[in-house]
């Protein structure tokens, strides 16, 4: 049997190693990219300077083809033919498979902004953008980076070793929308200004600057920031085109079930680019989960995927901010419970649904965090008292 795997990502390469493992014929990983496999969450500590390109590349070619992985290296999957079991790569050459994974993983968005396609703009989501990044920082002064999410936030501090003026400019009124309330945002904001990294939330950008090369940013209200460089972080969405164009069933992303199958036999998807539930989360942990299912039921042994829980951790010098589960009810079903303590730099939240918990936002409280974090994925019982008690 032959198990082609499209995509060199923590997905891929998870679930190549779970199928290699039973030993059940050809393992084939088509990657895009120049470099084996590293984990993306650590790019941020690699441009920080804090971990080298050595440790962050996990482990050399040699190492996968001891293990009958043949991965092949930028080699670019550009259409599926379901119907003749083949994929189709840049140049025109053909792979067959007895049993495809899809795990191309996510491209990053670029708003609709003028000026965008200028020189010095740059988007982060690879080894490869990381090194032109810690190039173009190493002569910069002004960098901004267009995006106050978590992939905003981390590449800030990158930078922040490099550039003597960093500007987050995040279109939404608070930083981390998506994982933060109100007041967590308010405190990470604080935390964030306080290590030199200026910070504009409520910043629409009209334009970007400059002739050929960006000068900075234009925002609707009038502000101009200047700037040598502009990195865009305005979030993800997965890479699901040929998927789509070789009439895979797709929404946001590719639709699996509980299986990671697709619409179409044979073919699984997993990690970034799958939609489960009508969900597609950028997360590791859930693209390993996925990666793990796939590959058993390619190996023929049913596995069932149960949703895991979104978690999300902001790892900064000084500040670990956690978010789980869901942090921003929107009707009165929910109860929260909040403890706040500006002196302290600690904020605690829990969100209970039902007499079991669903939610939380732990800042500088990483036991805590991980307490709460089990809970969720428990769906353990709290009453209100009981959250109280924790938190205080």
């Amino acid at each position: 049997m032959r198990s082609v795997i499209v995509g060199g990502g923590v997905a891929g390469i998870s679930a190549a190693m779970d199928v290699a493992r039973r030993g059940l014929g050809e393992v084939i990983v088509l990657s895009d990219e120049a470099y084996p496999y590293y984990y993306r969450p650590q790019l941020t500590e690699f441009l920080a300077g804090n971990l080298t390109l050595e440790r962050l590349i996990r482990r050399p070619l040699p190492w996968y083809q001891e293990r009958g992985i043949d991965i092949r290296l930028g080699t670019r999957a550009s259409k599926l033919v379901p119907d003749a079991k083949t994929v189709i790569l840049d140049g025109g050459s053909e792979i067959g498979y007895d049993r495809l994974l899809l795990a191309m993983g996510s491209a990053p968005i670029v708003p609709p902004v003028k000026g965008a396609d200028k020189e010095g703009v740059y988007t982060w989501r690879t080894l490869e953008d990381t090194l032109a990044m810690e190039k173009m920082a190493t002569m910069c002064q002004d960098i901004i980076v267009m995006g106050g999410g978590l992939l905003g936030l981390e590449l800030a501090r990158g930078l922040r070793g490099f550039c003597s003026d960093i500007t987050v400019l995040e279109y939404f009124p608070r930083l981390m929308p998506r994982q933060l309330d109100e007041d967590g945002a308010r405190l990470l904001q604080q935390f964030v200004s306080s290590q030199g990294i200026k910070v504009v939330v409520g910043a629409q950008i009209d334009a970007l600057t400059g002739q050929e090369h960006v000068t900075g940013a234009h925002l609707v209200d009038g502000r101009e920031f200047g700037a040598n460089a502009v990195v865009v972080a305005a979030g993800v969405r997965p890479s699901a085109t040929i998927a789509k164009d070789a009439g895979i069933m797709v929404d946001r992303g590719i639709v699996v079930d509980e299986h990671m199958a697709t619409s179409v036999p044979d073919v699984y998807a997993a990690g970034d680019v799958a939609s489960f539930k009508g969900y597609s989360w950028a997360i590791a942990p859930i693209a390993q989960a996925q990666a793990r299912v796939a590959a058993a039921n390619i190996a023929g042994e049913p596995l069932t995927y149960d949703a895991v829980v979104p978690s999300t951790t902001l790892k900064v010098i000084g500040i670990d901010v956690s978010s789980v589960g869901l942090v921003n009810p929107e009707n009165s079903d929910y109860l929260e419970v909040r403890a706040l303590d500006q002196d302290l730099g600690t904020y605690r939240k829990i969100v209970i649904h039902d007499g079991t918990i669903v939610g939380s936002i732990v800042i500088n409280g990483r036991k805590l965090a991980q307490d709460l974090e089990a809970k969720i994925a428990a769906r353990a019982a709290m009453t209100v008292d009981e959250a109280r008690a924790m938190i205080s």
